[in-house]
């Protein structure tokens, strides 16, 4: 896939930004989706900045929660196009026109290109750059 998120180029890039095991993805508006991929079968968790039917949610007061089994596993704000993780260990995700934020971390301007992964975030370590990770379910585009 080739799309350009917030200043960041990923081409020929099979998912742009694995957050833990969430494929994030942004639309040409820059609306935000957020593709659960821990499973056998890839489940839909937000899509275009609103909580994807059939997902448990709960609104908070800068967006809404996503739940499993009544756990919050993550917050996200599409005001801010920010991701905040409750009980999943992650760093926070912020995709804006000028940047996007992982934890204290700031990338703008790159270009990543022929990779499985374009942006990797894992609870203790990040990278860009990186081959998918094993037992993924399968995202189609």
């Amino acid at each position: 896939m080739n799309i350009k998120m917030g200043t960041q180029t990923f081409n020929n890039v099979s998912i742009p930004i694995l957050w833990g095991t969430r494929a994030v993805l942004q639309d040409t508006s820059g609306r935000i989706s957020v593709i659960d991929l821990s499973g056998t079968t890839a489940r839909l968790e937000i899509v275009s900045d609103e909580a994807a039917r059939h997902v448990e949610f709960k609104p908070t007061s800068d967006g809404f929660a996503i739940m499993d089994n009544s756990v919050e596993l993550y917050n996200y704000n599409p005001n801010e196009h920010l991701l905040r993780s409750i009980s999943l260990n992650l760093p926070d995700v912020q995709i804006t026109p000028t940047a996007t934020r992982v934890g204290s971390n700031v990338f703008s301007g790159n270009i990543v290109s022929g990779f499985g992964v374009g942006l990797i975030v894992k609870e203790d370590s990040m990278g860009m750059g990186a081959p998918l990770p094993p037992a993924l379910a399968k995202l189609l585009v």
